[in-house]
């Protein structure tokens, strides 16, 4: 019995031995990072910080650019809309007659820019941007700036290039009552004319009377139509004033002089030929020429931002296209299509797309 208990004791112990003790202090767990492992990761974050900060704003500016281009593709296909169902591309303007508009100054034949009811092309064309209750709140038969409930300082979002600021910006223009009325600014203009914005003789698509497209015998594909423009924080600066039809509010004429100039006012009208001493004076896209305005009364700030003007005491009347995309602006032919004009464009090849009926191939070459 003695050496049963031994044994039993014995094996026990054994036991006890190979399973340890019952409560054994468990090892700490370690939280968190060392001081050398939170720098570390630190530094990495800021290098990744790094590499993805610049990506951010051209990401945001491809966007932008990209919503530019199909607003500025939306407002051709409407052109091209308007023209199917009234026979006729937009007229530049809403003018006066042509025996009363149209007169012989400064070597060619021109047409005032402000006579007549003076409706811009852009507010015929609301119905087809889906802006017909804006459309509807416009009495044509009433000077633009006349309208009761105040239409034409209206920002539609479709007309707004969002790379420029102009949400917000309104042109002030004084009534013949002398009442202030405000113009609302957006960023897309039509080309009246490859040489003068209120040229009578040299055609461009949204020439001041309106042109059937069969007229267009370069071909609408061939044919630069629309362009950005940039607005300035200035009541007094009417570059971008969608409803008037004003030079650089939302007319563009290239300055392009044409080789042979009617002689009269009566004289017939003649195809567009370049004269090569404009070269290097035309209205590029982002030009160091000066858009010519009615006012012009901040030089200084103008020049600031790279949008010099003239107040037009020379007698022509012209603007560059302009925009805040680095390298150019964006441009729509006749038939819908969007692409980039360069501020290199070979002069002679931008005034040719211009222009209507030159003869001239030229949109492959227009970037």
């Amino acid at each position: 019995m003695a050496r049963r208990r031994t044994r039993s004791r014995a094996a026990g112990i054994a036991n006890r031995q190979r399973v340890g003790p019952p409560f054994r202090a468990a090892r700490p767990a370690r939280l968190g990072f060392t001081l050398v492992e939170l720098l570390v990761v630190i530094a990495i974050l800021a290098a990744l910080m790094g590499l993805l900060l610049p990506a951010i704003p051209a990401a945001r500016e491809a966007a932008r650019r990209a919503q530019c281009a199909n607003n500025l593709r939306q407002v051709g296909l409407a052109a091209l809309h308007f023209e199917q169902a009234t026979g006729k591309l937009p007229a530049a303007g809403s003018f006066a007659a042509e025996r009363e508009a149209v007169y012989y100054d400064f070597s060619y034949v021109r047409v005032n820019l402000r006579s007549g009811t003076n409706h811009s092309w852009v507010v015929r064309l609301l119905p087809y941007l889906e802006q017909q209750p804006l459309y509807d709140r416009f009495d044509l038969n009433l000077h633009v700036g006349a309208n009761p409930s105040q239409p034409q300082a209206e920002q539609p979002n479709v007309l707004l290039c969002p790379s420029d600021s102009a949400r917000g910006r309104f042109f002030t223009a004084r009534s013949a009552a002398g009442a202030e009325v405000r113009f609302g600014k957006a960023n897309y203009a039509a080309y009246s004319s490859p040489y003068h914005t209120d040229d009578y003789d040299h055609q461009g698509a949204f020439w001041a009377y309106g042109i059937e497209l069969r007229q267009v015998s370069d071909g609408a594909s061939q044919t630069l139509a629309l362009a950005e423009v940039r607005t300035r924080d200035d009541d007094h600066d009417q570059r971008g004033a969608w409803a008037l039809p004003w030079n650089a509010a939302s007319l563009l004429a290239f300055d392009m002089h044409p080789a042979k100039f009617p002689e009269t006012l009566d004289d017939q009208r003649h195809e567009f030929v370049i004269n090569r001493r404009s070269l290097g004076f035309t209205q590029v896209p982002n030009s160091q020429q000066p858009d010519v305005l009615y006012e012009c009364g901040d030089l200084a700030g103008e020049q600031l931002d790279q949008m010099p003007c003239s107040d037009g005491h020379f007698g022509y009347i012209s603007g560059a296209p302009r925009s805040s995309h680095p390298g150019g602006v964006h441009g729509a032919m006749l038939d819908g299509s969007v692409r980039v004009v360069g501020n290199d464009v070979d002069e002679i090849v931008m005034a040719y797309a211009i222009s209507i009926d030159d003869g001239q191939s030229t949109s492959d070459r227009l970037q």
